[in-house]
């Protein structure tokens, strides 16, 4: 009888741990086809029921007619889910990802859905934005801040149909290719760890290198939230994007601004500016007349590499427009190559988190 108690009250203790394992629901492309691998077999699932499948698929090309195909068979189901079996591993398109792939229809094609427990997520996270060499306190922030961040979206996106995509529109995310032990080690060190304001986990934007102060996210988006104010970042000028020059055909100018109902531009000036000494809007008189450009929009329609930040100045219109600029990135929240040289000053990865974030306080969700 004693022994039958001790092990109840082990599962006991046990369940809450088991019970706090925070899935995320990533996804990692869209398309017409994708192809599934496994070096063991998989099991496909639709509504919670397994598809009767003899022998089990250790290959199969997805695509969708009625409903979503199977190696050309029509499973007639709209959403499937692959399983691999004994702890294996899923690859999508030749990329290797843990957890359990799901495949939805979408429009003519199917999306495809990696849901993964957080902190196996975020081993495919840390080493793709933050380069594994740097220092362990940087790699212990950006962490916490990719924890947060994965967290919150998933929060806000409850009931949709996946959490965050796995690029720069969410967090850059490349499955098990990117694994690495020092970004792993930090991962370990802070598990669980969130930042959070007043008990709520917060919206913990990143980027590379703000090459002056941090932005007010409420200027820059609109978002006020007391912990996404400007904070002075003077710490980042070894970084390779810091200072910058392009060059950009008016063609491609042209081209990427007809979205806008932009055509035939005559000029493209800076029309107003954040505190923080950014662009917010951009002046555009055309064939059609003017047109005021969100600066966070033309980087978007240009392409983040072609316009790297909203910190630029023309220096010349012609056929060729001419820019230069500084920082990388939207300039909201941590600047990743600040915290590189904060923690190189002997700064530890909370008191740089409480930094770039004033008033969070960590917790573990």
């Amino acid at each position: 009888m004693k022994i039958i108690l001790s092990l109840f009250l082990f599962f006991m203790l046990l369940l809450p741990h088991i019970a706090q394992a925070e899935m995320i629901r990533v996804i990692l492309t869209e398309g017409r086809s994708v192809r599934l691998t496994s070096p063991q077999p998989f099991s496909v699932h639709a509504g919670g029921e397994r598809l009767s499948v003899e022998p089990a698929y250790q290959a199969a090309e997805i695509a969708l007619r009625r409903g979503i195909t199977i190696n050309g068979a029509d499973s007639s189901k709209k959403s499937l889910t692959f399983t691999p079996e004994r702890g294996g591993r899923l690859f999508v398109n030749g990329a290797s990802y843990p957890g359990i792939i799901v495949i939805r229809a979408k429009n003519s094609g199917v999306s495809v859905i990696n849901e993964v427990d957080m902190e196996e997520y975020l081993q495919g996270v840390l080493p793709s934005e933050m380069p594994p060499d740097w220092p362990m306190e940087a790699l212990k922030a950006q962490a916490v801040i990719s924890r947060t961040y994965a967290l919150y979206q998933k929060r806000k996106n409850k009931g949709g149909e996946y959490d965050l995509p796995a690029s720069v529109l969410g967090q850059v995310y490349k499955g098990d290719s990117v694994n690495h032990p020092r970004s792993a080690e930090a991962i370990k060190d802070t598990r669980r760890l969130v930042a959070t304001y007043e008990g709520e986990v917060v919206l913990a934007y990143f980027h590379s290198t703000s090459a002056g102060p941090t932005e007010d996210a409420q200027e820059r988006w609109g978002v006020d939230k007391p912990y996404l104010k400007g904070v002075s970042c003077p710490l980042d000028f070894n970084s390779p994007y810091f200072s910058w020059k392009r060059e950009i055909p008016l063609s491609d100018l042209e081209n990427a601004l007809s979205q806008a109902g932009v055509e035939t531009i005559a000029t493209l000036a800076p029309f107003s500016y954040s505190k923080a000494g950014r662009v917010l809007k951009v002046r555009i008189l055309h064939a059609g007349g003017e047109t005021f450009v969100k600066a966070e929009e033309l980087r978007r329609l240009l392409g983040y590499k072609t316009l790297p930040s909203t910190h630029f100045k023309i220096d010349s219109f012609g056929k060729i427009l001419k820019i230069s600029g500084m920082g990388w990135g939207h300039g909201v929240g941590l600047c990743q190559w600040g915290t590189k040289v904060m923690a190189e000053r002997g700064l530890n990865f909370d008191e740089i988190v409480r930094y770039y974030y004033p008033g969070v306080i960590l917790k573990r969700y």
